[in-house]
């Protein structure tokens, strides 16, 4: 299932995989808010895909894939 940001509000789902946090951040009139939905929405596992550098938030709050 893809969602946006929006939609994916108030569900969980075991699995959730967040494309380009940075864009969530600059592009969303809810900015932070709208990344702190997108990231906490798994209940297992969560994989965080970003193009470029983390944003400043979350540098040293996730830790890379095994």
């Amino acid at each position: 299932v893809v969602l946006t940001v929006r939609q994916a509000k108030g569900l969980e789902f075991d699995t959730v995989l967040v494309v380009d946090p940075e864009g969530i951040l600059t592009e969303s009139p809810r900015g932070l808010s709208d990344l702190y939905v997108a990231l906490t929405r798994a209940t297992q596992r969560l994989g965080v895909l970003h193009p470029g550098p983390l944003p400043a938030v979350l540098e040293g709050k996730l830790r890379p894939a095994d």
